[in-house]
C-alpha cells in the first residue's frame, strides 16, 4: 500500500524504564503496535541505548534509553494521535517527531 502522497517521520523517544519491568524492546512493539492501529507502517527501529543528559532537569533522572523509530503514514494526524496516546505512558519522557 504505497500512496503518492505518504510521508516519512522519524520519532525519536527518551525512555524512563527505572520503574516498570518493561525493557526498550517492549515499549517499542507496543509503539509499533499504536501506529499500525493508526494506519501507519514501521520502516524500522533502533535502540541507541542509555545516555546521559547533558544537563538534567531532574537530579534524579540524569539518563534515559533512547529509541528511533521511522514510520510512513498518508495521514498528517498520525503524529499528534502518537503522541497523544503516550502522553500519559509513564516509560516514555519525550517524544521528538521530525518529517523526512
Amino acid at each position: 500500500m504505497t500512496e503518492k502522497n505518504e510521508k516519512s517521520y522519524k520519532a525519536t523517544f527518551i525512555l524512563d524504564l527505572r520503574k516498570t519491568e518493561d525493557d526498550a524492546a517492549k515499549v517499542i512493539a507496543d509503539i509499533s503496535a499504536i501506529l499500525s492501529s493508526a494506519g501507519s507502517s514501521v520502516e524500522g527501529n533502533e535502540d541507541l541505548g542509555t545516555r546521559d543528559f547533558s544537563r538534567a532537569a531532574d537530579q534524579r533522572f540524569t539518563q534515559g534509553h533512547y529509541v528511533v523509530i521511522d514510520f510512513k503514514t498518508a495521514d498528517s494526524k498520525v503524529p499528534d494521535v502518537l503522541k497523544e496516546k503516550l502522553r500519559l505512558d509513564k516509560r516514555v519522557n519525550r517524544i521528538f517527531i521530525e518529517a523526512k
